[in-house]
């Protein structure tokens, strides 16, 4: 499925959402983050089946940030503030995915590419790509929760150097400060990304979709109130299909096949 500036491929429970844009190096227009909106409703259509969602950007970079001049082809200039009623809701619909989401990281990602990648739960990078946030350089305050992202994903100390010294982070360099899982050559990237993606979309989908919640709340719920959230998961998953084929391989060490279910 083809949107302004992205692409959507369903392989069975794999969904791989690809901003196409590589003249822009994939900077996000308006045009553009409106179809990752329309591409992400499809995602979460219980007739899709999706189990996984893999985020990747279509030639040489992940996504520059956002598009500062264009509206998308009809060359309109934005408003002059999308961030609350454009960028913002994009990033919340991200948030809210209810499957494992995987960031592959195939170049350059900057700006808002930086916080799409924080919202997934596993980042693959290129050898080649790097990590900047740029906003220093633009005289403005961040935007797209990467504030509030980035000192999680990295810590304070790292999370304000990445920020207010707007300096390129290697991809080898994000793996060792925990930005990112793992990093490939260049060459056997897209190989390497579409193993880890079919990792997710083959396992426990309830399950890995409950430890998303989870882990996404628990930056701002308190120890009790937790502790209440993850027996409510545990009572949902209990109740899947998936949870009664594994404990019943428990014991005997068989392997399981997870349907999602």
């Amino acid at each position: 499925m083809d949107f302004d500036g992205v692409r959507l491929d369903l392989d069975g429970s794999l969904a791989t959402l690809t901003l196409s844009d590589p003249e822009r190096l994939n900077a996000l227009s308006l045009a553009m983050v409106e179809g990752v909106q329309a591409a992400l409703r499809e995602v979460a259509k219980p007739r899709r089946a999706v189990r996984c969602l893999m985020l990747t950007g279509e030639g040489r970079a992940f996504c520059a940030g956002a598009n500062l001049a264009r509206r998308g082809d009809t060359g309109e200039r934005r408003p002059a503030s999308p961030v609350e009623s454009v960028f913002h809701p994009m990033i919340r619909r991200l948030r809210d995915v209810e499957v494992p989401v995987v960031a592959a990281v195939n170049g350059p990602c900057v700006g808002i590419g930086v916080a799409l990648a924080l919202l997934a739960d596993y980042v693959i990078a290129s050898d080649a790509a790097y990590f900047l946030v740029p906003f220093r350089n633009l005289a403005s305050a961040p935007d797209s929760g990467l504030t509030w992202l980035l000192p999680r994903a990295v810590g304070p100390a790292r999370a304000r150097e990445l920020v207010m010294r707007a300096e390129r982070l290697p991809a080898a360099r994000a793996l060792d400060w925990g930005l990112v899982n793992e990093v490939a050559p260049a060459a056997e990237f897209n190989v390497a990304a579409q193993a880890a993606a079919r990792g997710f979309a083959d396992g426990p989908t309830v399950a890995l979709g409950q430890m998303r919640r989870l882990m996404q709340e628990s930056a701002t719920s308190s120890f009790d109130a937790h502790l209440e959230a993850e027996a409510r998961a545990v009572q949902r998953t209990s109740r899947t299909q998936d949870n009664a084929a594994a404990i019943k391989a428990f014991g005997s060490k068989a392997p399981v096949s997870f349907t999602g279910a």
